[in-house]
């Protein structure tokens, strides 16, 4: 039974700490203001993009920063994390801390910033390693730890596969990927997400980078991060979620101890063409004006990669499943396709495979599995037909009924296998197969909050 005085004095304290974490981002804010316009062109820079609707872009390492710019980011992060509950308010007042500690910032981070008009941040990302990783291999037990392996550990490690021989200078952690806390309702800020994550994840895959990045890590919270990494069709190893508790004192610890949390890896090797066309789609909304662009996310959550991490050992199915097990443990859908092909074609399962020609229509009112070959969705607009998504083998067409009405056709654009079946049969075997690989979330088709956010 509850004790009403208790309660009211818990409710008092939960307010008194949330109002003391608004005043300590409050400082922190004022030390993070800076015009960050004036860093675009920076010789060292690794990017440097002009605006477009509104956002700037610029990744560069922290040697190509100035001190006041690194200082005004770090005040910023640390305000951001006041704002979200992330930090313990306590232990930032009781440190004195106005920004993050530069000691854990070193010069070969790579800054990822979105910048609106005025020079302020909208986004902001970090690539980080600790010192020392050289000469070590990613499974090495005694290479330095990486942040997230420091508070997750490495046991969840032992059910990684294809990465121990990889060098460990070649693995970073993406980390502090926020957006501006105090804004959340404008649409420019959820744009200067996309867009920071979009340039980060295309200039990790360009070949001047092939030797710098192969492995990506870090820790994320599923129902939000995941489901967005899976919407850019970006397959991670990651693990069932978990409350962490770190020691008393730790700055972070609300961060772990509130919020469900799992560790990832994820393979640069993974991205493959069907994850390219998808940033290119991806890419064409952002460049549209603002509604359409929000018609254009909307839509392409109908279109979903059913590929999984090569990094991941899954787990064994112990139940009995209609479906074969190949189906279900393989981390290319390539070698689930054809497993899924053969019990279609027997009739094991309640699938129908097709065999189309270039220019044959796919059904739109039903899941359609790419086995082989190519189809390309259509949109309108105001002068005609335009381009919506292109689709192939590592993807999935999954229509949702109030989206229906908005693409214009769905067509073979050459000859073309495709598995189709009921949306419902499609997500009971699709969440068989995620449990197995531990990727499941409670919504499965991601971006619903950014992309909501992002409307006008």
């Amino acid at each position: 039974m509850s004790n009403p005085t208790l309660d009211s004095e818990r409710v008092q304290v939960r307010l008194t700490t949330m109002a003391d974490a608004d005043q300590l981002a409050a400082r922190a804010f004022r030390g993070a203001e800076y015009d960050f316009s004036q860093l675009m062109g920076l010789p060292q820079a690794l990017m440097s993009r002009p605006d477009r609707h509104g956002v700037r872009l610029l990744i560069a390492p922290t040697v190509a920063l100035p001190d006041a710019a690194l200082d005004a980011i770090l005040s910023w992060r640390l305000g951001q994390y006041l704002l979200t509950r992330f930090y313990d308010a306590e232990v930032v007042a009781g440190q004195a801390m106005v920004r993050e500690d530069a000691s854990a910032v070193h010069a070969a981070d790579v800054h990822g910033l979105a910048i609106d008009k005025e020079g302020g941040l909208l986004t902001y990302m970090t690539l980080k390693q600790p010192e020392g990783l050289e000469g070590h291999l990613y499974g090495s037990p005694d290479r330095p730890a990486l942040p997230c392996e420091e508070v997750h550990g490495r046991n969840w490690q032992v059910s990684i596969v294809n990465a121990a021989d990889i060098p460990a200078e070649q693995c970073w952690e993406a980390a502090r990927f926020v957006t501006d806390q105090r804004r959340r309702d404008d649409p420019l800020i959820h744009r200067g997400a996309l867009e920071i994550g979009l340039a980060a994840a295309r200039l990790a895959c360009r070949p001047a980078f092939s030797n710098r990045v192969r492995l990506v890590t870090g820790d994320l919270d599923p129902e939000i991060a995941l489901r967005n990494l899976r919407y850019f069709f970006i397959p991670v190893a990651t693990f069932a979620p978990h409350h962490v508790s770190l020691p008393g004192g730790h700055p972070l610890r609300p961060r772990y101890s509130d919020h469900p949390t799992a560790p990832f890896l994820a393979n640069v090797a993974d991205m493959d063409w069907a994850t390219f066309v998808r940033w290119a789609d991806i890419d064409l909304a952002l460049n549209s004006g603002e509604e359409e662009t929000y018609v254009r996310f909307l839509l392409l959550r109908q279109f979903v990669s059913v590929k999984e991490s090569s990094l991941k050992l899954p787990n064994q199915p112990k139940e009995e499943s209609l479906y074969p097990v190949d189906a279900l443990t393989s981390p290319s859908s390539l070698g689930a396709s054809d497993a899924l092909w053969r019990s279609a074609t027997t009739g094991a399962i309640p699938w129908q495979a097709l065999t189309l020609g270039p220019g044959e229509p796919l059904p739109r009112d039903r899941v359609c599995w790419i086995v082989e070959g190519f189809a390309q969705a259509l949109t309108f607009r105001a002068e005609g037909l335009a381009h919506l998504a292109g689709i192939g083998p590592e993807v999935c067409f999954v229509p949702q009924e109030s989206m229906a009405a908005s693409i214009a056709s769905l067509d073979a654009a050459t000859p073309l296998r495709v598995l189709t079946t009921t949306r419902e049969d499609f997500e009971t075997f699709w969440r068989q197969r995620q449990s197995l690989f531990e990727t499941s979330s409670e919504k499965l088709y991601g971006m619903t909050e950014i992309v909501s956010a992002a409307r006008t």
